[in-house]
């Protein structure tokens, strides 16, 4: 079983790609499982609307363990004992690097016990889609925002550099992708350090 998960602050195109990718896996026969962070449980399900409620205020530690909440329920409901070939994760641990301890200051150092603690499963590959946050803002713009996309361009901007910082130290776990290339670009360059042919 492989785990492949994208990365990406708001606009970059995930949902998109992660389709394309599970559209061509199961063409090929693959067994590929699809879940999306927070959520993909009923008790994740459960935290995402409270993570994302713009009626609630909530601390930046109560927002970081409630996303490991999620998450930790998610590994031992889904993916530990996942049945298939694939599961592709939009967004996993790497997000709580880059969006809890980059974007709102906790400690990098803690952020990383707490993953191995719960003895996060690593990704087998992880492709982070980059784009300047005014731009990801612009490709959303008439979308209506949730808490934490509403958290305002200086976020992102630490979100995004936090992102790069950490695909830096990866040991080439981390691909990082042009977000601005067309959609069939990017799925192109996916597949092609999947080692994957396109569908004819």
């Amino acid at each position: 079983m492989k785990i492949i998960s994208f990365e990406g602050i708001e606009g970059v195109g995930k949902s998109t790609q992660i389709s394309m990718l599970y559209d061509l896996l199961v063409k090929k026969k693959f067994k590929v499982l699809i879940f999306r962070e927070p959520g993909s449980t009923d008790t994740g399900e459960k935290i995402r609307n409270i993570l994302l409620n713009l009626d609630d205020s909530i601390s930046v530690f109560s927002e970081l363990f409630l996303m490991f909440a999620s998450r930790a329920q998610l590994i031992e409901e889904k993916i530990k004992n996942a049945d298939c070939d694939f599961i592709l994760l939009d967004r996993y641990y790497d997000a709580s690097l880059a969006y809890q301890g980059y974007g709102r200051g906790i400690s990098i150092n803690l952020i990383n016990k707490i993953i191995k603690e719960l003895k996060c499963p690593e990704p087998d590959s992880t492709f982070l889609l980059d784009i300047d946050p005014k731009k990801g803002f612009a490709r959303k713009a008439n979308d209506k925002k949730d808490r934490i996309e509403s958290s305002g361009l200086r976020f992102f901007e630490k979100v995004r550099n936090g992102y790069i910082d950490i695909a830096k130290i990866s040991n080439n776990r981390i691909k990082i992708i042009n977000a601005e290339n067309s959609i069939n670009e990017i799925h192109i360059t996916i597949l092609n350090y999947l080692k994957l042919k396109p569908w004819k």
